[in-house]
């Protein structure tokens, strides 16, 4: 009986033993750290390009802005050439991206309104950046471009009302664009039908920048009313303030489309002033001598044409010069204009009429036949040929 209860005890020893032997020789797991915030943002950033790649921007959207709030989480413990600034920035761009593609995509499938609050929130973005791998003038542009694309979104769409707001919003970024504020004005006079308010909305944004753009427009808007008097006062204040020469050239072109013709030289003269280049200079001459002809002060008309020709060939300039030196019997002067109108257009059969008639009265036949048999059979010049070619063929 000993002897059994003995055996009994052995397995019972066994046990405990293993156990023992069991409990000596366990291995520790290691501790398994969770992702810091910042291999969070990594990841959630890679996750945002690989659904940009494939088109899937509300993935892509949601991740980019999971990887920007994770780079804030990660910033008060980020080591400067982690470039947590950098990378919140670019997150809060690719987001602004992401919603303008929203944009695009809503817009070609005729959802405007989706697509102007995904540039809304795009622009929302951009403005709340605080530049630091871009520049405050980047930024702005962007916001800018934002608002235009809007303002034109809603003008297609019929909210004219809304346009005018996104409009607004564009121009004050970029105060002197032209095309905007004749936009504007265009909407709330043809659309809204609000004459009043079409004039206030150039009155005012005009005295409040002093923008000589501003007035510029204002003035051609009140002279496609017929109102070339007040257009008058808003165009000098316009040339007042900007003092170059594009504005000079089209107060210019105002005054000789009311056919003050003095006047339109007299702010000639000082577009001339600016020292353009020679294009603009001898487009310029060619003005002040048509004007000049309209006042009939033919000498300063003729000097002016000259000046124009000295720095562009022309070759109207030069058939108007021949042919008043033709009037005055300047033989010498009308072979010189007329050739220079031949050699650039040498079809012009009036300067051969000309310069052959030049010819025969300075007694030089051969020449005066060479450019009279030229055009003898011209439609419009050939009798007069043929005439002179008579007394031609009279010269010894």
């Amino acid at each position: 009986m000993k002897k059994a209860r003995y055996l009994l005890l052995l397995p019972l020893v066994a046990l405990l033993v293993l156990a023992a032997c069991s409990s000596n020789k366990k291995v520790e797991e290691p501790v398994v750290l969770p992702p810091t915030p910042l291999e969070l943002a990594r990841a959630a950033a890679d996750s945002a390009e690989t659904a940009f790649m494939a088109e899937d921007y509300l993935n892509a959207l949601k991740a980019f802005t999971q990887a920007r709030d994770f780079y804030v989480q990660a910033a008060p413990t980020a080591a400067p050439t982690d470039s947590v600034d950098i990378n919140i920035e670019k997150m809060q761009i690719n987001m602004a991206i992401t919603y303008l593609r929203m944009a695009t995509e809503s817009t070609s499938l005729g959802l405007n309104d989706d697509a102007l609050n995904e540039y809304d929130s795009a622009a929302n973005i951009y403005k709340s950046l605080v530049p630091v791998s871009i520049t405050a003038l980047d930024r702005d542009k962007r916001v800018a471009v934002i608002y235009n694309n809007m303002a034109i979104l809603a003008e297609k769409s019929g909210e004219f009302e809304r346009a005018i707001g996104f409009y607004d919003s564009y121009l004050a970024y970029e105060p002197g664009d032209e095309k905007a504020l004749y936009t504007k004005y265009t909407i709330l006079k043809n659309n809204i039908k609000d004459q009043v308010r079409a004039f206030q909305v150039l009155k005012d944004y005009a005295e409040a920048s002093q923008n000589y753009t501003a007035y510029q427009i204002l003035a051609q808007a009140y002279k496609e009313s017929g109102d070339n008097n007040t257009a008058a006062v808003y165009y000098d204040r316009a040339m007042e303030l900007g003092k170059n020469a594009a504005i000079y050239r089209d107060v210019a072109d105002f005054y000789r489309g009311i056919k003050n013709y003095a006047k339109s030289n007299e702010i000639l003269d000082k577009l001339v002033a600016t020292g353009p280049e020679n294009a603009s200079l001898a487009q310029a001459y060619r003005v002040m001598a048509d004007n000049y002809d309209k006042l009939k002060n033919i000498a300063k008309k003729i000097e002016f044409y000259d000046k124009s020709l000295a720095l562009e060939k022309n070759a109207n300039v030069a058939l108007i010069l021949a042919n008043h030196y033709n009037q005055q019997r300047n033989w010498d002067r009308v072979i010189s204009y007329a050739t220079q109108v031949l050699t650039i257009d040498s079809s012009e059969s009036s300067a051969y009429l000309l310069r052959g008639n030049a010819y025969y009265q300075k007694k030089m036949k051969a020449q005066a036949l060479a450019d009279l048999q030229r055009i003898q059979n011209d439609p419009k010049y050939g009798k007069s040929a043929k005439d002179l070619l008579v007394l031609v063929n009279k010269l010894k």
